[in-house]
């Protein structure tokens, strides 16, 4: 599932696009969070266990795609804070945050909160790198909600305002970081390593060192395919002169990497092979973030950046999901500040 592009051909105009693939409709809520909100990491009301988790307080504004509802939690999946950082979690089969003393380890957080708490206390990469290269964090596996139980597997992008970008990895509770402002696309396995040997290949065969130069793409839904696909295209296209053509660029590479509704390869269980739900595109920048539902001719933005915060909390669903998981699309489209109402804050300590 899952595949992130960067387009930072062009420092000027800076854009992240993702797109979310599950094997389930999600509900899926845009919230938008004021700073200096104290928040935890887990959801556990044990004392014992609210004792171990990580605690901190919001530094910064910022705008979610959430997953879930109030009934069976809530996952950040896809947003930007204030100063222009991006954090996307994307699916990642090898996954394992276990390590030899994962229970009884303190600063514990769920990996359906990564996302937020990386938002609400960094504004460059560098600095997302840092903090959990130190190994004082404890990443918990969790389940993602409305998804039959299935685990919440997932590696972590990150892409800010000065062009870097960087890829958490999490190994048997240890961090693997891939961190270069050359590592543009991302997406599910094998590892990002792997993914990168595999890339040197395709990228000598598109180059000029190659006496017969290829223009041949991988064209399969596997990630692998994806991974190439995408950085072909974003290898081959011409340094953007507006944001918009930045836009453009980051939203149409990230379509070649789509995996159509109702692809019905059956071969694998793994949620690797599974229809594109919906698209987010982020400007660094100007602080929009758009919101596409591939089920809807309508996309929906919010400028962050003249946010009008009645509430410290404001949620908007954009995807609701009745009592027999029959999907209910918003027909909102445009710009939707206006469209937010005051809600409590999930991940409240």
């Amino acid at each position: 599932m899952c595949t992130r592009v960067f387009n930072n051909i062009n420092f000027q105009y800076l854009t992240t696009a993702r797109n979310m693939d599950w094997m389930f409709v999600l509900p899926t809520s845009l919230f938008v969070f004021e700073k200096g909100l104290k928040k935890i990491g887990i959801s556990s009301t044990k004392p014992e266990e609210r004792a171990k988790a990580l605690k901190w307080q919001s530094s910064y504004r910022s705008v979610v795609a959430m997953v879930g509802d109030d009934c069976n939690g809530w996952a950040s999946s896809d947003g930007m804070n204030e100063m222009g950082l991006v954090a996307n979690a994307l699916y990642d089969t090898n996954a394992s945050y276990e390590g030899p003393n994962s229970g009884c380890a303190i600063n514990q957080l769920s990996v359906l909160r990564w996302v937020q708490y990386v938002l609400d206390n960094f504004v460059f990469v560098k600095d997302v790198v840092k903090a959990f290269n130190t190994g004082d964090i404890q990443l918990i596996g969790d389940k993602v909600p409305n998804s039959e139980d299935k685990s919440a597997s997932i590696h972590l992008c990150v892409s800010d305002a000065t062009g870097n970008s960087a890829i958490i990895e999490v190994y048997k509770g240890r961090f693997d970081i891939h961190e270069n402002p050359k590592f543009k696309i991302v997406t599910n396995d094998p590892n990002y390593g792997a993914q990168l040997k595999l890339d040197d290949y395709w990228q000598w065969q598109w180059s000029t060192e190659n006496p017969h130069p290829s223009h041949t793409i991988p064209g399969g839904a596997y990630s692998a395919d994806r991974f190439e696909r995408a950085n072909f295209y974003i290898s081959h296209v011409d340094s953007p002169e507006t944001e918009s053509e930045s836009i453009a660029q980051a939203r149409t590479v990230a379509a070649n990497a789509s995996v159509p509704i109702g692809y019905n390869f059956t071969d694998t269980k793994s949620p690797n092979i599974s229809n594109t739900l919906w698209t987010t595109i982020a400007t660094h920048k100007t602080l929009k973030y758009f919101f596409q539902n591939i089920r809807t001719p309508n996309i929906v933005w919010t400028d962050l950046s003249c946010f009008a915060f009645s509430s410290s909390s404001s949620k908007v669903d954009l995807i609701t999901l009745d009592d027999k998981s029959k999907a209910t699309e918003s027909p909102l489209q445009g710009n939707i500040n206006d469209a937010f109402e005051p809600t409590r804050d999930p991940y409240k300590a």
